[in-house]
């Protein structure tokens, strides 16, 4: 799309205008756009226009429309994060990812639905209200981007910026049959994103993410050379080298496999799923091995771990939310934390992909939070299953590519996680790029 625009094939008026159709036409019944700026993106997509035909050129993303989770802040347009007290409140700066898309030439949309403060694996909004998936309205997109990833799928946007403190890039990603990446812990700065709550410390030191979620690889990988680098404001984010490796065959890769982890089983579906990828690669001549966890890493224990960082670390972060008493469960959960880090590292030295379910079950119907999850017909707990094999690699830090692969039987999407080693997220683009000749690419939801 930004090549069109930049070689003039199409305007960046008439993309935007038909992006604007197609909202119109569709999120009535998704509510995946809760804030839509057409007014200033038309008037955007005008001057980009004038500009190119004066031979000016804004950046890599020149005139092109990009969504942003309701999260991250966008000056002055209306972020509320679905938190009441943030009802009407207005930015007077970007998130520093948003800056950077802008500083490309991207015209921001619109703002998209996220659970009260992106703290739930639906999006239900307590502002907005529920976004439905657009492969079936009677289901979640998931969370915390829901909106985003309906908006995606359903050809309301062409690139979101979303966030990951436990899924929320991927759940969606997964249940809604597209494209995300959860980049490596501190490649990407949180800068701007709620929480934490305008003007208070920033207290959300680990665990926490921004990446895009898209319709392709090759739109992750753009949207991450974009935003990745270092930030003055947050000493923590690491400088990233831009030097892109060379692109090989499936067949230089080594694979890892997991049909699930610890005590929460994937369904049959899921696991035949990723079995038949595992086989398919093995018939092209690839290594491909499974594991199941890596040796001496436990992963029914990694969640409790997991769980005394998030509840300190967002606690102190969100007075209304119950504080966590013991401060020597967090440090001693931070030195747990290290140890599975090395553990992981250690694994994935020996291999370039470990290929994983996202989650459990494709997406379930909606329902109230705290609801039993059902994975053929056993019943596990709602934020257990669901996180399952998320939440292990926000605690790790490790990239996560999430990619459609096949559907279930009622025609649900079911994605695959594709994990590398800390720091390795480029490299891991171009194997998900290449494991395309096996996974396929993304396909339209039925009636979008």
């Amino acid at each position: 799309m930004a090549n069109a625009i930049r070689d003039r094939q199409v305007s960046s008026t008439e993309v935007i205008e038909a992006y604007l159709s197609q909202i119109a036409q569709y999120n009535p019944g998704l509510n995946a756009i809760v804030t839509l700026d057409a007014e200033n993106a038309i008037a955007q997509s005008k001057a980009a226009d004038k500009a190119l035909a004066q031979g000016e050129n804004w950046g890599i993303l020149h005139g092109v429309p990009v969504t942003i989770k309701d999260t991250l802040e966008t000056k002055g347009l209306r972020t509320t994060s679905s938190y009441q007290p943030l009802a009407n409140y207005v930015p007077k700066q970007d998130a520093t990812v948003v800056a950077r898309l802008r500083a490309a030439g991207a015209i921001i949309l619109a703002k998209t639905n996220t659970p009260q403060l992106a703290d739930n694996f639906q999006t239900n909004s307590p502002l907005f209200g529920r976004t439905n998936n657009p492969w079936n309205h009677e289901c979640t997109p998931g969370g915390s981007t829901g909106g985003g990833a309906s908006a995606i799928a359903a050809g309301l946007s062409p690139l979101e910026l979303g966030s990951d403190i436990g899924g929320s890039i991927r759940v969606p990603a997964h249940f809604c049959g597209i494209y995300g990446l959860k980049p490596t812990e501190h490649r990407v700065s949180t800068f701007g994103h709620i929480p934490e709550l305008p003007g208070t410390p920033k207290t959300i030191r680990h665990l926490q993410t921004i990446g895009p979620l898209a319709r392709s690889v090759e739109d992750l990988r753009l949207c991450l050379s974009l935003i990745q680098c270092s930030e003055l404001r947050q000493a923590e984010v690491m400088s990233i080298s831009q030097q892109a490796n060379p692109v090989s065959t499936l067949q230089s890769y080594r694979y890892a496999w997991s049909e699930g982890f610890g005590n929460i089983p994937a369904t049959a579906e899921t696991k035949a799923a990723l079995e038949k990828l595992a086989s398919s690669l093995a018939a092209l001549g690839c290594c491909v091995e499974q594991h199941n966890e890596p040796p001496n890493f436990d992963s029914n224990a990694v969640r409790d771990t997991y769980l005394n960082i998030y509840n300190f670390e967002l606690g102190l972060s969100q007075p209304d939310l119950t504080q966590i008493q013991q401060r020597q469960n967090y440090i001693t959960a931070l030195s747990e934390r290290d140890t599975l880090i090395a553990t992981m590292e250690n694994f994935l030295s020996n291999w370039d992909a470990w290929l994983c379910p996202v989650v459990p079950v494709p997406a379930f119907t909606h329902r109230q939070p705290g609801e039993p999850i059902e994975v053929d017909g056993c019943e596990f707990s709602y934020l257990g299953a669901i996180g399952a094999y998320t939440t292990i690699f926000n605690l790790t830090g490790n990239p996560a590519v999430v990619m459609p692969f096949t559907q279930s039987q009622d025609g649900l999407p079911i994605g695959v996680q594709v994990v590398g080693q800390r720091g390795s997220d480029m490299k891991l683009l171009e194997i998900a790029e290449t494991l395309t000749q096996v996974t396929g690419f993304f396909q339209r939801p039925p009636g979008y």
